[in-house]
């Protein structure tokens, strides 16, 4: 309330004002709420919500043609004309949500002085009355420089003021009241201490607190036994640790929890069984691997434990449509893990794109509007899938693409953008809604040549699974039965009978050799 009325303040006395703190401290909540506790006092509050670094500049701050001179304008000037049409009475707020870098505020510069006027390459100029404010939201202002932050009012939010129990608690009054008072108890004795352990501990993928709670609450829904629970804590908080480092931190679960695994020297791999007891995952035995009649040998997924333990870690997030990202060496197995989880799912459509250093959000939204249909709703268009009831937007290696030199990559911005406000503005400047799909990821870790680390905006509010390459029994295991699968074949091309005959005749004259074949 105090940073409410803090910002309120700033945007009486200033043209602009930025809000900064890192992903998940309530930096769209203070202004959503100030919002609308404005208008249940009676003053009419208008906003327009953008993030400037998931599109080009010219889609931003407009263009001209330069054969004709004509003059188009882009998604921040477009909110300016409206701005201005309203009447006094009534506040306007262009909330820009993303990186701050100069290559667009520089822009803004008049307009945030006391001129108040924005001058645009075609010599127009929009000047702003007392009722418009432009607010900024952002995680640091490393790169603004100090000619933009000295005329911007300021509000700072940090990971410290966040209560994790008034996080927890919310999401615990959205789960159901018989199963409450257990996950509160449990919640208190285990979850906080779980949490405090994995936030001194080394993650794989950056990330903010809140993202880290988050992951964890993800895997604890709905659980009525404390098994479960434990098992839950230890795939959502411990999703990000590396293997060997997720292990002690199961060990230390299990040992606050005084529940005994089945087996100690792998405590990662048990799992709830249907009798609700805690039992160790079996390895697949040979033949164990049914192939439907649709699919190729070389398609089969073999159930070693590793795959097993990923499917069951990702689940709750397909069930609750949650985006992830799958992490891990490459060859691990992540396409596999991701098709083989979504084939079980009724009426899903997996579509896939590969990124590389060059793939831009223009690429997402081609890949949506082949694969969506337009339809109206009550609070604009909105794309749905046009063949299926889900669309798993499934992005490949999405570390690829090169960030520019403010360390901004536009794909991840447009994804942020995506994830938080269900839409993205189209070339006409309308803002279209999606519905109903969910998105996927896969990446190497950052430290791998040419990958890059993402923003901790766009990982805090996606869910993170670390994989690892299978242990060798894991792999002999994949060999027997792929083998198996594949000489077992109708279609597979057999062996021609002279070269088999001379195989015969070799392995019986190796034995009589004494070789034994």
């Amino acid at each position: 309330m105090r940073k409410m009325l803090q910002l309120k303040e700033a945007l009486d006395q200033r043209m602009g004002c930025v809000v900064v703190g890192p992903s998940g401290c309530g930096k769209t909540t203070l202004w959503s709420v100030l919002k609308a506790a404005m208008i249940k006092c009676g003053q009419a509050v208008v906003t327009h919500v953008m993030n400037p670094k998931a599109m080009p500049r010219q889609q931003l701050l407009g263009s001209m043609d330069l054969d004709t001179r004509e003059w188009k304008d882009g998604v921040l000037t477009d909110a300016a004309r409206k701005a201005v049409k309203e009447p006094q009475d009534v506040k306007t707020w262009i909330v820009c949500d993303g990186d701050v870098d100069p290559e667009w505020i520089e822009s803004l510069n008049s307009v945030l002085d006391d001129n108040r006027l924005l001058t645009m390459p075609n010599g127009e100029r929009i000047a702003f009355g007392d009722n418009v404010n432009f607010l900024f939201e952002t995680h640091d202002l490393s790169f603004a420089s100090p000619a933009t932050v000295s005329r911007m009012g300021m509000v700072f939010l940090s990971d410290d003021d966040v209560d994790v129990t008034r996080l927890v608690n919310r999401w615990l009054n959205t789960q159901d009241e018989s199963l409450r008072m257990n996950l509160s108890s449990w919640i208190d004795d285990l979850f906080f201490r779980a949490l405090d352990y994995v936030l001194n501990q080394e993650v794989v993928v950056e990330t903010t607190m809140v993202g880290t709670v988050l992951s964890g609450l993800s895997q604890i829904k709905n659980c009525a036994d404390k098994n479960q629970f434990l098992c839950g804590i230890i795939r959502g908080l411990g999703g990000n640790l590396s293997p060997s480092a997720r292990q002690k931190f199961g060990k230390e679960v299990f040992t606050w929890g005084n529940v005994r695994p089945p087996d100690l020297g792998a405590v990662l791999d048990c799992f709830i069984d249907k009798s609700g007891n805690l039992s160790s995952y079996k390895q697949a035995s040979s033949g164990g691997v049914m192939l439907e009649s649709s699919k190729k040998w070389s398609d089969a997924v073999v159930p070693t434990i590793n795959v097993q333990r990923t499917l069951d870690m990702i689940q709750p997030w397909i069930d609750q449509y949650q985006p992830f990202i799958l992490v891990g060496p490459e060859g691990c197995g992540k396409n596999m893990i991701i098709r083989e989880a979504f084939s079980k799912e009724r009426s899903t459509q997996i579509t896939t794109l590969h990124c590389n250093a060059q793939t831009s959000s223009q690429h997402i939204i081609m890949k949506i509007q082949q694969t969506c249909s337009l339809f109206s709703s009550p609070e604009g268009r909105v794309y749905r899938p046009r063949e299926s009831e889900r669309l798993v937007l499934y992005l490949k290696d999405i570390n690829l693409p090169k960030p520019d030199m403010y360390s901004t990559c536009m794909l991840v911005a447009f994804l942020q953008q995506l994830l938080t406000f269900d839409g993205f503005y189209d070339e006409n400047l309308e803002f279209l809604k999606i519905d109903k799909v969910q998105i996927v990821c896969s990446m190497n870790a950052a430290t791998t040549v040419g990958r890059h680390p993402l923003s901790t905006r766009f990982t805090a509010v996606v869910r993170i699974g670390v994989v690892d390459y299978p242990e060798t029994n894991e792999l002999v295991s994949v060999y027997d039965n792929l083998l198996e699968l594949a000489f077992n074949d109708p279609n597979s091309p057999k062996i021609p009978s002279k070269f088999s005959k001379d195989m015969e005749v070799s392995e019986r004259s190796g034995a009589e050799r004494g070789g034994g074949g």
